[in-house]
Order: C-alpha cells, then structure tokens, then sequence
C-alpha cells in the first residue's frame, strides 16, 4: 500500500505545468487526495486494539501489534513514500502559485499558498511522529528526525534532519501560511482544506507536543467559542468523529478501516479505561461478540475522516493549563466541560467532584486517560500520546492463530517508540540509517 521514494520516486513525466489559480487548486487538490489512510494501524501499535486469533487477517496484521517493524510477513508498512509526495505536490504550489493567472473570484493565490505550506508542515509532522525521535527539550538538537523536503530535487538524497530542526521548519511553514490564508473557516463540503481556524488548531496540537504549554493552552483557549462538541446525553447528536458532526474541523484523512472494525477485538487496557454503564462513548464506540470486546468505531466509512476535532481542543487546553502556573483550576473546567457532554448526568457529578480534588499531577493522569477514552481507535492519538509523555511499558496477552497464548512486551523507552524507517527506503537511500 505504501511505498518508497527517492524524493519519493515521483517523476515529472508528462507533467502539465499549471498556469492558473483553478489549475494550482487543482494541484494541491490532488495533494490532499494523496494522503494516506493509514493511522488504524497505529490503534494496533498502541494498547488499545489486537488482532483476533480467529481472523483470516491475523498473519498480516500482528506484525503491527508486536512491534515487529520490517517484518517478512507484512504485505503493508507504515507511510513513506506517500506523505513525501503530498509534499512534492504542496512544494510544487508553493513555488510557482504566486505566479498564477487569476482565472477566477472564488479562489486565490494566497489561499492556496497557505494550504501548500500547512499540508507539507501536516506530514512533516505526521512523518516526525512515525520515524523521528520523540521530542526532548534536552536532547532535540541532535535526536534524529526525519529527512526535510522543501525543495523539488529529484536526484537529492535526502538525510534526516534532527528533530529540532524538523519542528523549526514545521513553525515556519505555520508562520507562512497564517500570513496569507484568507478563509476563517471551511464550509461542511471543503473541511478537508485548511483554513485560518483549523491552522490554529493544528498549532495547537503541535505546540502541545513540543511542549510549548502557554502557547498551546492560548491557541487552544481562542477556539473554544466556535468549537462546540456534540452531547452524548441528548437524544439528537452526530458521531463527533463523523465529518458531518459540528465538532469537525479538519476532515483530511480516512483513520478507520474494515481491518479494525472485522478482525481485531479490544485489549483489557482499554476496556477497563471506561466505566461501562455510565460513560456513553463504550457503547458508541465498543461492541461485544463472542465473549470480546471489538471496535465499532473506526469502520470503513468515508465519513469517518475527521482529522482535528472541537474534543481534541478541549483536551489539549485542559492538558496545557495544567502545566501552565495557576491555570490548574482551568484545566480542571475545560476537562469537566467535556465529559458532561459524554457521560450520565450523575456519574457526571461524581466525577466532577473528584476532578475538583486532583492535584496537577493527578489532574495530567486523569487527562491522559480521558485522551484514551475520547480518542479511542482515532487518528493514532494514543500511540503518539504514549510516545510523547512518559513511554509507559506495554504487555499484551493474547490468542494466537494457532490457539496458543502469547505474550510480547514493549518494555518503559522501548526503541520500538520510534518506528524504524522501512526497508525498502533505506535501502534506497544510504542516507538512512535506523
């Protein structure tokens, strides 16, 4: 499914060189259309989902469950060449745009410039959180990143670039693209473009996982009054990871598959996360059969490509306020305010009450667990929460193809955090080196 690139073994054969603003929508369209669906694979690299025994997809899939990068067995690996070429169409709009035809009055060269530099800052980052080393304040200048593409060089051979050096690239481009965007907010048909409200909110993200609390928590903080979430406890509410649910921001990349949904059951981790009975997303999201627990959440369905939703907002303000110096009671409000809509009024009120009584300590636990219940299954959010706080270890037990019990351990700062580069990229590139 995903392939290498030597800057991606995309070559310009016939290409069309285009002239006119609707020729680079055209562009940077295609660009979009390109971006892999592959994050429900990250579900099974977490501690969230495994593959059924039982399964005729068990060979090719626990692979991904174990750990076991670069596998013989795997007849699909984590994106490499994809997100590359996504790059090569944004690069491709954001060198020649400013030069285009104005062809029409529904579309502009700025606009289309912004997108360009947010697409290639979104798989600079999307590549960074696969392949580079989890950022470290202390050591980030010199942890390996991921190689940097912001020019068209088809015979360059790229090196990785640290992982301080990514993250200044990805900013940059941010920076560029908050200065010519022109749309504040995409209309329900065009949510998987960005716009100056999911920019915002993809800084957000970003500036959460560089550790950049303040800055976070205040890009977070001004989005809040146009981002409201769906409430679980009324009769009337959309999936909020459904595109046309009014949480949705930016709709760019499919995240669920028939894989997840058919042939993997969840792992005791997750379930035990959730109170069953009171917290309405298990049975949204959660099914039994069997004896077991599976996914009902994350099945092949177009409309399940939210990328950035109003949840995730609330999420990264409370976890940012609470690292921020007296923001500990707004921390406290924000995890509150979303989990009145998501669980039974009065288990609602208890929870309320022991959240009032955390300490910022026991506060960023609560609020990592309430990202995994949230997020479940979604968009690889737990398995690049778990590699950008505390690397916890993980042990998975369970039923083999063979009805044989196995067991296999990530152990706390396992390696394997960081995915190892695929073998057919550095074997085409000397420059790489896992």
């Amino acid at each position: 499914m995903f392939t290498s690139c030597n800057y991606l073994d995309v070559k310009p054969v016939g290409k069309v060189i285009p002239e006119k603003v609707t020729e680079f929508r055209a562009l940077i369209t295609s660009g979009y259309t390109a971006v892999s669906g592959y994050k429900y694979l990250l579900a099974l690299r977490a501690d969230e989902v495994i593959p059924s025994g039982s399964a005729y997809a068990y060979p090719r899939l626990i692979d991904f469950a174990i750990w076991n990068d670069n596998s013989v067995n795997m007849e699909e690996s984590y994106p490499w060449g994809t997100p590359y070429k996504v790059i090569f169409y944004a690069n491709s709009v954001i060198d020649d745009v400013m030069n285009a035809d104005i062809d029409t009055e529904d579309d502009s060269r700025e606009q289309i410039l912004g997108e360009a530099y947010l697409l290639r800052a979104y798989m600079h980052f999307d590549l960074l959180n696969l392949y580079g080393k989890p950022y470290n304040p202390s050591t980030a200048e010199t942890d390996q990143g991921i190689p940097l593409a912001t020019q068209i060089d088809i015979e360059q051979a790229y090196s990785p670039s640290t992982v301080k050096e990514v993250y200044d690239q990805i900013f940059e481009d941010i920076a560029a693209a908050n200065e010519v965007l022109t749309v504040d907010e995409q209309p329900a048909s065009t949510l998987y473009r960005f716009s100056k409200k999911s920019a915002k909110a993809f800084e957000a993200r970003v500036r959460l996982y560089h550790q950049e609390w303040e800055n976070a928590m205040n890009l977070a903080e001004g989005l809040l009054s146009s981002s409201p979430l769906e409430d679980l406890t009324s009769a009337d509410f959309t999936e909020p990871y459904n595109i046309n649910s009014k949480e949705a921001i930016l709709c760019l990349e499919e995240w669920g598959d028939n894989d997840m949904t058919s042939y993997t059951e969840l792992l005791p981790s997750l379930i035990e996360k959730y109170d069953a009975v009171n917290d309405l997303r298990f049975n949204l999201y959660f099914t039994s059969k069997n004896d077991k627990y599976v996914p009902t959440k994350g099945g092949p369905n177009s409309n399940y490509k939210v990328s950035i939703r109003s949840s995730e907002i609330y999420l990264i303000a409370a976890e940012a306020a609470a690292h921020v110096d007296g923001k500990l009671d707004q921390a406290k409000d924000r995890l509150k305010e979303l989990i009145k809509v998501r669980l039974q009024p009065d288990y609602y009120e208890e929870r309320a009450a022991e959240i009032d009584q955390m300490t910022a300590e026991e506060l960023l636990v609560e609020i990592a667990n309430e990202r995994a219940r949230e997020l479940a299954l979604e968009g690889g959010h737990r398995w690049f929460d778990l590699r950008r706080t505390d690397r916890p270890e993980i042990v998975k037990v369970y039923t083999t193809d063979q009805g044989e019990q196995d067991r296999q351990v990530l152990s706390k700062d396992d390696s394997r955090y960081t995915i190892a580069f695929p073998k057919e990229a550095t074997e085409s590139n000397p420059n790489l080196h896992n």
